[in-house]
C-alpha cells in the first residue's frame, strides 16, 4: 500500500508503507509499523513517546479524523448584560439529534471579565476554537480542552483564521483607523498562534476600504463586508489568504447582498461563502421569506441567489430575544436561525432548523442555556444578555 507524504510546502510524495488495521471509534483505521514514531516497541525513552504522542494528537489529520466520527455538534455562548457585574463569558454545547424537537446543552466552561460585542455575529467557530473580542482585547477558547489565550490587538474587529496547509492559526486585525483621512493604503496585523500564545507579529497593506463585519474563515480564506474606498462607495468582501499572508482581492457584490450593513450575516454554505438576507419588507419586524445569496466564483465575482418562502414568520426585531439570525448551517445542511439574546430571565431558548430542500422548518428547544431561575441566581445574571449560536462546531482535542 502507499502513503502520502505531506511537506512543509505542502507537495506531497508517495512513499512505501507496511501497515495494520486496528479498530478506532468503531471504524477501520490503519497504523503505520515501518515508520519508528516513538509510539510503539521501537523507541523505549519515555519522553520521546509523549513527544510524538503529542505531535500526533496536535496534527490536524487526527483532529479531522476525531471530528468526522462524531455526530454534529452546536456550540452557544452568552455573556451578561451590558451593564452587568460580573462580566462573564458562558460556553455551552451539546450533540445534535436530527429530527428532535429539545437538545441538551451542558456547561462547558466560562470566562471571567469577558462581554459579547454588540452585533449580530459575536463569535466565531474556527477549526475547533471560538473566538471574540472585548474591545482591544482578543480571546481565543477550546471548550473541549479548556484552553484560553487572551492577547491584546492594536485595533477592534479581529478575526481568526486557519491555514490548512501549515496546521497553524492566525489571526487578522485592521491597524489603520477607519476614520483616517483618505488614507492610501490600509495597514493590517497578521497575528501567527501557537505554543500557547502570539508567536510573531508581520503586518501587510491593502488598498483603502471601510470594513462592516467580523471575518469569517473557509477553506484558508477570511472573508468580511466592507465599502471600498469609504464608507458608503462600492460594497465588497475583502478575501484574506491566510495561508500566504495577504490580502487577495475584494470581491465585487450586489447591493442587496450588504443590505443590512454592519448586520450582514456571513455564513459558509456547502463549502463557500454566503449571505443569508432576511426580507423584512412586509411585516417590518418579522420576516417569511429570505434570499441566500452564494459566491460562486470568487476570481469571477459570480454570486447566485435562492429565494426560500418560510411556513412561518420569524422575528426580526430589536426587542430582547425577538431577533432571529442565522450564523450557518448543520452538517445535514438545515439553515439554523437563533436569538441574538438571551429570550429572558429563565425562559426557553429556542432555535429554527430549515431544510432548503424539504422547505420545512422545525422549532427545537436547547435545554441547559441559562432556562433556569437557579442558574440565573447561582451567576448573578441580569438584564439583557447577549447570546450567539453556532450550529456546527467542529469538537476538538487540539490545542495552541
Amino acid at each position: 500500500m502507499m502513503k502520502r507524504k505531506e511537506h512543509e510546502k505542502g507537495s506531497l510524495e508517495a512513499i512505501p508503507l507496511k501497515k495494520k488495521m486496528v479498530t478506532h471509534h468503531q471504524k477501520q483505521v490503519f497504523c503505520d509499523e515501518s515508520k519508528d514514531n516513538g509510539v510503539g516497541s521501537g523507541d523505549k525513552s519515555p519522553g520521546k513517546k509523549l513527544k510524538n504522542w503529542y505531535s500526533l494528537i496536535r496534527s490536524q489529520r487526527f483532529v479531522a479524523s476525531y471530528y468526522a466520527a462524531k455526530p454534529s455538534r452546536f456550540v452557544a455562548a452568552f455573556t451578561n448584560s451590558v451593564f452587568g457585574k460580573p462580566e462573564r463569558l458562558f460556553i455551552m454545547s451539546g450533540e445534535e439529534e436530527e429530527g428532535t424537537s429539545s437538545l441538551v446543552a451542558n456547561l462547558d466552561m466560562t470566562i471571567p471579565s469577558v462581554t459579547l460585542p454588540h452585533g449580530s455575529a459575536k463569535f466565531s467557530s474556527v477549526h475547533g476554537f471560538l473566538a471574540c473580542f472585548d474591545l482591544s482585547k482578543f480571546i481565543i477558547c477550546n471548550p473541549s480542552t479548556g484552553q484560553v489565550i487572551t492577547f491584546h490587538c492594536k485595533a477592534t474587529g479581529t478575526s481568526l483564521g486557519y491555514d490548512p496547509v501549515d496546521d497553524q492559526f492566525k489571526a487578522l486585525t485592521q491597524v489603520t483607523s477607519i476614520y483616517a483621512h483618505n488614507p492610501s493604503s490600509m495597514v493590517h496585523e497578521v497575528i501567527t498562534l501557537g505554543r500557547g500564545g502570539v508567536v510573531s507579529r508581520t503586518q501587510v497593506t491593502s488598498p483603502p476600504h471601510h470594513p462592516l463585519t467580523m471575518g469569517r474563515c473557509i477553506n484558508g480564506f477570511i472573508y468580511y463586508a466592507a465599502w471600498a474606498p469609504i464608507f458608503g462607495a462600492t460594497p465588497v468582501f475583502v478575501c484574506f489568504d491566510v495561508i500566504h499572508e495577504r490580502i487577495l482581492s475584494f470581491i465585487t457584490t450586489p447591493k442587496d447582498v450588504m443590505l443590512r450593513g454592519a448586520f450582514t450575516l456571513l455564513i459558509e454554505y456547502k463549502g463557500k461563502l454566503a449571505v443569508v438576507v432576511p426580507d423584512c419588507s412586509k411585516f417590518g419586524l418579522s420576516f417569511n421569506r429570505f434570499y441566500l445569496w452564494i459566491l460562486e466564483d470568487a476570481t469571477k465575482h459570480e454570486w447566485s441567489k435562492q429565494t426560500f418562502e418560510l411556513p412561518l414568520s420569524l422575528p426580526f426585531s430589536p426587542a430582547a430575544g425577538e431577533r432571529l439570525i442565522s450564523q450557518g448551517t448543520n452538517k445535514a445542511g438545515d439553515i439554523v436561525f437563533s436569538p441574538t439574546t438571551l429570550p429572558g430571565r429563565a425562559q426557553p431558548f429556542y432555535v429554527f432548523y430549515f431544510n432548503p430542500d424539504t422547505k420545512n422548518i422545525r422549532r427545537v428547544r436547547v435545554h441547559g442555556v441559562a432556562d433556569t431561575e437557579e442558574f440565573w441566581s447561582r451567576y448573578g445574571l441580569t438584564g439583557i444578555c447577549r447570546a450567539s449560536f453556532s450550529p456546527q462546531h467542529a469538537d476538538s482535542i487540539a490545542s495552541l
